[in-house]
């Protein structure tokens, strides 16, 4: 089996939901967030982050809030390369349909997208 997800946001968008305090911490998983924190929070790292948990709920076929937006965290290697960390609904639906991922980000100045894919593990 095999599924894919996409998703693409507006930076600028993100940006304006930066400014309340509250939303960095209820949209990132505790890994996430302290990556993005290390990098003061790039608004295009935030809005690419976004884009990953869209993405992969669309990938599995559920809601993202239904899969828990914190148990979707995009992270980023030693070199930056991004991978997912998956847990709670969202590891058990993965781990249901036997699913591996691999995940692509990009951005502009103004817009942040990212695609999931789906793999038979």
């Amino acid at each position: 089996m095999t599924c894919v997800g996409i998703d693409m946001i507006e930076i600028p968008r993100i940006k304006k939901c930066m400014k309340n305090k509250n939303f960095l911490k209820y949209i990132l998983g505790e890994d996430e967030y302290k990556q993005l924190e290390n990098r003061n929070f790039p608004e295009q790292s935030v809005a690419a982050n976004f884009c990953v948990k869209e993405a992969f709920a669309k990938a599995v076929g559920k809601g993202m809030f239904y899969l828990g937006i914190k148990n979707i965290q995009a992270l980023r290697d030693s070199l930056g390369k991004p991978y997912l960390k998956i847990s709670g609904k969202a590891k058990k639906i993965a781990d249901i349909k036997n699913l591996k991922f691999s995940v692509s980000i990009t951005h502009t100045k103004e817009y942040a997208s990212a695609v999931v894919v789906g793999f038979d593990s």
